[in-house]
């Protein structure tokens, strides 16, 4: 209770407030337009989306190779330039070999991986990887400079733009791909945002950055390609993969139920534990570049998140399934069953999420690869045992109860990495 309280001042508590306070609005607006959207657009057609999102999510992992995520640690601003625009090259060249790929093999590939229902809507997917992750790299470089306020801002013209596009198209009579344009005129609307942005910034971006140096940074930065990148497909590959096989194994309704549980478990996380870890990691790295103890921030972090999230992920346990067919409408009411399995497991991402930079700062990607690529084969597994049996709540159960024990263990790790590498710093 003296920790929690000794927080109540703290810079760290401040800019978590700052980065909240647009990004819960804009997750606010997302909640709040869920009604509407349920009620514009069937199961069916969220569950395309869905299956359309998950694919994206899993290209977008790699896109970068994961190079953003070192632009905190160079001591100098102009290395951390060239970190920023050597992420920038590496996801065009993504982009354009996705194109590619989709021009020549396009048909072949909807008809491999069961997406008919897309049609051409598939030919945005490079479109939408390209603007999510030049959001998510420009997010990093803000968060350096600790911009806290305009990260919150810009999220929020997305997200807003994402909704009010989503409800537009629907209403337009746009249902068949009203929530894939939606999004994707959302991201673009963050990313412009960021870029006119950056003008009232001081200092320029380009500052320093040069083909040898970013050549330099990608040497110097290699784990992040060689084990962060994989790491991060096995980690969106295993949170993606139950929508994309309820869509192939059972129907793209149930694809929709399980899509939307997901996005209304994960809201309370993004608002908060998201804008935790751009804090935590700045903040931490910050400590341990300075040989500070990093311990004590650690504990207390962990604990304001525990404080925070328990009481409302418990409420929302006993109350989802009475709750969201009230909310979503007739017809939805097996997605209030989902949430109600998800939440245990929801909770503990909420908690470690911030937590996940350990690793990346001590240069421990190797382990933390393998952990997740054992996460994704026992949530597979979890998974099989369900589709086997036809019984898609058994299969959400085990996909839940994998990921407590796999949190938790995580959790255990991250301290324990952390704790050596302090008693490194200051040796008894």
């Amino acid at each position: 209770m003296q920790k929690l309280s000794s927080l109540k001042n703290s810079d760290f508590l401040k800019n978590i407030g700052k980065m909240m306070s647009g990004t819960g609005a804009a997750h606010l607006l997302g909640i709040a337009v869920y009604p509407v959207l349920t009620r514009i657009y069937t199961p069916e057609q969220i569950g395309v989306y869905a299956t359309f999102v998950s694919f994206f999510m899993i290209y977008a992992a790699v896109s970068t190779l994961r190079y953003e995520y070192a632009t905190l640690i160079p001591r100098t601003q102009h290395a951390a330039n060239n970190v920023t625009f050597l992420s920038f090259t590496v996801l065009l060249t993504s982009a354009l070999f996705l194109l590619l790929i989709l021009l020549l093999f396009g048909p072949q590939l909807r008809e491999l991986l069961n997406l008919q229902e897309l049609g051409r809507l598939i030919y945005l997917l490079p479109v939408s990887v390209l603007t999510y992750c030049m959001f998510m790299i420009l997010t990093f470089h803000y968060n350096r400079l600790k911009q806290y306020g305009s990260i919150a801002t810009a999220k929020v013209t997305a997200a807003s733009s994402i909704a009010g596009g989503q409800a537009g198209l629907g209403f337009g009579g746009f249902q068949s791909f009203g929530m894939v344009v939606g999004k994707v005129l959302g991201d673009v609307a963050g990313v412009l945002f960021l870029i006119w942005k950056r003008r009232k910034i001081e200092g320029s971006m380009r500052a320093g950055v040069s083909p040898k140096r970013m050549a330099a940074m990608a040497k110097r930065y290699k784990n992040f390609a060689y084990y962060n990148t994989p790491h991060a497909l096995t980690t969106t590959t295993s949170s993606n993969f139950p929508v994309l096989l309820f869509n192939s194994f059972f129907s793209e309704a149930i694809a929709g139920f399980y899509a939307m549980a997901a996005k209304i478990c994960y809201s309370p996380v993004q608002v908060v534990a998201h804008a935790a870890y751009q804090v935590f990691s700045q903040r931490v790295a910050e400590k341990y570049g300075n040989r500070d103890r990093i311990i004590p921030f650690i504990h207390s972090n962990l604990a304001l998140l525990a404080g925070v999230g328990f009481f409302p992920f418990l409420i929302l346990f006993f109350i989802s399934p009475q709750l969201f067919p009230w909310l979503l409408g007739e017809g939805w009411e097996m997605t209030g069953k989902f949430v109600q399995i998800l939440t245990p497991f929801i909770f503990l991402v909420f908690i470690a999420t911030p937590m996940n930079f350990i690793p990346l700062m001590l240069n421990r990607q190797r382990k933390a690869f393998i952990i997740d690529l054992i996460y994704l084969l026992l949530r597979l597994a979890a998974l099989s045992v369900g589709i086997w049996y036809q019984d898609v709540m058994l299969a959400i159960i085990l996909y839940s109860a994998v990921g407590v024990s796999v949190n938790l263990y995580q959790l255990s790790w991250f301290y324990a990495i952390a704790r050596k590498a302090e008693r490194e710093l200051f040796p008894v």
